[in-house]
């Protein structure tokens, strides 16, 4: 309910809200994806109820895939995550999916300027069985080509299914499903192309996301215990939880230009079987738990056309986990959650690892606690992505193996939470962090030489985490101020034997500030929302200057004048040794809530950068002039948008 107040592009959006948290980085307005701590995009964890989602957004990166209707909770964990966690080196963002516990049919309706969204729910069997489904589709390849001549071949769309079933002896089963897509097809003649190059100018380019998962958890009492054969009964507890997973996930994108001349695709897909037992005692809750995943990847470019495949990567890894964890209340002032995981994956090397998580939390009074917490983290499926590239319109997945290593995390928070009265509390955390063996894109890639298209980098991050939180109600002022202050470095090894380069990731941003308010003055019939953000600038390698590329003159008069700017290659200075300027942007929203008998409408406006900041997105050199020029691109400008949402 809190991240529905925030002010947004068009609609509410998890992911959007999620920048807003301590801790969470947003390069620029274009990108719903987000940093942790230093660490890189595709270290986060995102799961949707507990199925892992490779790549949850919409339009390069500019919205999210969760539809706000169908999402019941969000648990966004930063750093120092427990052992039943693993995969990943740097957060978990965990998406529960609404269930609706009234009987009969209830939704939500939602129409914005971007999309049109239905989520629908209900229960019956007693309100013992609930389903809720919910779909959206954007609408501009519609909109577009009705009032103008010229069109826009792109939309993207998702559905979402969520079936929960309580049986009579307590169990409970779940089946979860979503599939969304984007999907761009055309051609380059729609927007002033030459239609007769590249197969008469058709081009397509889709991406999307599908899974489906099935979880039952069974609850057990009056002291369960477990007989191996030997004589020994071992008591689980004063209760117990057996819950077992199966999922299936799967990322595919594939860029076609000319019907063929030139392909791109990859697949990823995912199988996956976990479980776990948890005992509970009175001072003591113990989780043993197992996940098994099977890996399919293919990568590839071709053109069917010449029948030349330049590239072919097929990938079939495995990868195995037990972890142990024990969640001890030693007494009235401390709790220490301590873990242990084993991870195996055969086809890096037979790679394996034990990772160590432990956690402490001392109440020095009821409302003041100081916590510390440190770990290893070790991540086998990686994105094939340029960090330094400030939109990702994809990602491409790999699977460590020979080639590509297995990347390993290390790192240690501490940190102090009080509370002053029931809605109202400060965080403060300090954490660092380690990276080995990490995943970065080889420049130098050579398309026919399988293995080379990562190059390892080691690195370091550290800062400090403040939030300052005031819980909404429902007529009050609520909000949070979050503020960070990081630091990244990363080293790459050079070809000299023993030289190392040393740079700062594009996420690097030193200081970072949201503070986001939401107020329901009176009757609670009109919420007024903001949110303030401010950031100083994240690093950017400058270019420095021009290189002009003659090429012999086809009549043999000499050379040409290296006019055409297709000869003109630019030359970068040190990797990210520039910045941009800060980045600040006000966000406004307000609604007003409207009640029928059987329906409540809120129509909505809302404001993004209402001051309208010319936030530097990049920059384009022009050195065919004297002196040279620099052209500054911004991002969002003041950017105005509306809707309506019914409920019932």
């Amino acid at each position: 309910e809190a991240l529905r107040r925030v002010p947004a592009v068009g609609e509410p959006d998890v992911l959007r809200a999620a920048q807003l948290q301590p801790g969470v980085l947003a390069r620029n307005d274009y990108t719903a994806g987000y940093n942790v701590r230093g660490g890189e995009a595709d270290q986060n964890l995102i799961l949707l109820d507990g199925i892992p989602v490779y790549n949850p957004f919409h339009l390069a990166g500019l919205f999210g895939t969760f539809i706000d209707a169908a999402v019941g909770e969000v648990n966004l964990l930063t750093g120092g995550f427990p052992a039943p966690y693993g995969g990943r080196l740097s957060s978990v963002l965990d998406v529960t999916p609404a269930a609706e516990a009234r009987s009969g049919v209830h939704g939500t309706a939602g129409v914005s300027v971007l999309a049109s969204s239905l989520a629908l729910g209900g229960a019956f069997n007693d309100g013992r069985t609930s389903w809720n489904v919910a779909g959206r589709r954007t609408y501009a390849d519609k909109i577009v080509p009705a009032f103008s001549d010229q069109t826009l071949p792109y939309h993207f769309q998702d559905a979402q299914l969520h079936l929960r079933h309580m049986a009579k002896n307590g169990g409970t089963l779940t089946l979860t499903g979503y599939a969304g897509g984007d999907y761009l097809n055309g051609s380059f003649a729609d927007f002033g192309g030459d239609s007769t190059r590249s197969g008469a100018g058709e081009f397509g380019f889709d991406w999307g996301n599908q899974l489906v998962g099935l979880a039952w958890r069974q609850p057990f009492v009056n002291e369960p215990r477990i007989d191996f054969g030997s004589g020994k009964v071992i008591s689980l507890g004063d209760s117990a939880v057996l819950v077992q997973r199966a999922s299936f996930t799967r990322f595919g994108t594939s860029l076609d230009l000319g019907n063929g001349s030139f392909s791109l695709d990859n697949r990823i897909r995912e199988f996956r079987v976990a479980g776990s037992l948890s005992g509970f005692h009175a001072s003591h809750a113990r989780t043993l738990g197992y996940e098994v995943a099977q890996y399919f990847a293919d990568y590839g470019a071709k053109s069917t056309q010449t029948g030349i495949q330049a590239l072919a990567i097929r990938q079939r890894p495995s990868a195995g986990a037990l972890y142990y964890e024990d969640l001890w209340k030693v007494n009235e002032r401390v709790i220490v959650r301590a873990g242990l995981r084993g991870e195996y994956v055969p086809a890096a090397k037979r790679w394996w690892g034990i990772s160590p998580r432990a956690s402490v939390k001392y109440f020095a009074t009821k409302d003041l606690a100081f916590t510390l917490a440190g770990g290893q983290y070790a991540q086998w499926v990686h994105a094939l992505r340029n960090e330094d590239v400030p939109v990702q319109f994809f990602d491409f997945w790999l699977g460590s193996d020979k080639n590509l290593p297995v990347s390993v995390g290390r790192q240690l928070v501490a940190g102090t939470e009080r509370w002053f009265g029931d809605a109202r509390f400060v965080r403060v955390e300090a954490y660092g962090k380690t990276y080995s063996a990490l995943a970065e894109q080889n420049p130098a890639d050579d398309p026919l030489v399988e293995g080379d298209e990562f190059r390892p980098l080691k690195g370091t991050s550290y800062g400090v985490d403040v939030l300052l939180r005031q819980l909404e109600t429902a007529r009050a002022l609520g909000g949070w101020v979050a503020y960070s202050y990081g630091s990244s470095r990363r080293e790459q090894t050079q070809d000299t034997p023993g030289s190392v380069r040393e740079f700062a990731p594009a996420q690097d941003r030193r200081h970072n500030l949201n503070a986001v308010a939401s107020w329901r003055p009176g009757t609670g019939k009109y919420t007024f929302g903001a949110r303030l953000g401010f950031g100083t600038g994240t690093p950017y390698t400058t270019i420095v200057g021009q290189i002009v590329r003659r090429f012999p003159d086809a009549n043999g008069q000499g050379w040409d004048r290296g006019a055409s700017g297709d000869n003109r290659e630019p030359v970068g200075g040190a990797r990210n040794g520039a910045r941009y300027p800060p980045f600040s942007r006000l966000d406004l929203s307000v609604s007003r809530r409207f009640e029928t008998r059987r329906v409540r409408w809120e129509p909505y406006l809302q404001l993004v950068n209402a001051y309208n900041a010319r936030n530097v997105f990049t920059y384009v050199w022009d050195y065919t002039g004297n002196p040279p020029t620099r052209t500054g691109y911004s991002q969002f400008p003041i950017l105005p948008s509306v809707g309506v949402t019914a409920s019932w």
